[in-house]
């Protein structure tokens, strides 16, 4: 008799994890695309477009200005919404997201927020989600590298 409820109290277990197991699989917020995807995209900068290059699109499109405030340089362009990156995923933008046609330019002041967007927006399965990437990049070196000569640690023995 006590295996009897040894071997209840082990199918029941089973039956939890077996039902914690569906509902995670039909979750709707499971990532759909496949990572290498999008490390693809990433190191191909095929996900960034420049403000030139958006100027000459004539397909339609939704730039979404990031920032939890108006930023001056989101003005200037034609078709833009403000989804602060705290919000993106309420019901309310989420519906949004799914009711534009076109492209989703993902804009922000920093382009890191732009690129966790970009990201999440990617594995919830939206299509056609591009980075808007500065004028300038950040990261380019504007000076010549050149090391500094007065420090001679081979000279410096005891």
């Amino acid at each position: 008799m006590k295996e009897f409820k040894k071997l209840k109290i082990v199918f029941l277990v089973i039956v939890v994890l077996l039902i914690l197991v569906i509902i995670r699989s039909s979750d709707q917020n499971i990532f759909k695309q496949e990572v290498k995807t999008a490390i693809e995209a990433g190191q191909s900068n095929s996900n960034s477009i420049t403000p030139d290059q958006l100027e000459k699109r004539t397909n339609p499109y939704m730039v979404i200005d990031l920032g939890s405030e108006v930023s001056p340089d989101s003005s200037q362009f034609q078709h833009s919404i403000q989804i602060p990156f705290e919000n993106l995923l309420d019901k309310a933008n989420r519906k949004i997201l799914d009711e534009t046609e076109g492209d989703l330019i993902l804009f922000s002041d920093d382009v890191a927020t732009a690129s966790k967007a970009w990201i999440i927006l990617n594995q919830l399965g939206y299509k056609n989600v591009i980075i808007l990437a500065p004028k300038e990049n950040p990261e380019e070196l504007k000076h010549k590298f050149q090391p500094d000569t007065t420090a001679r640690l081979e000279s410096d023995s005891i």
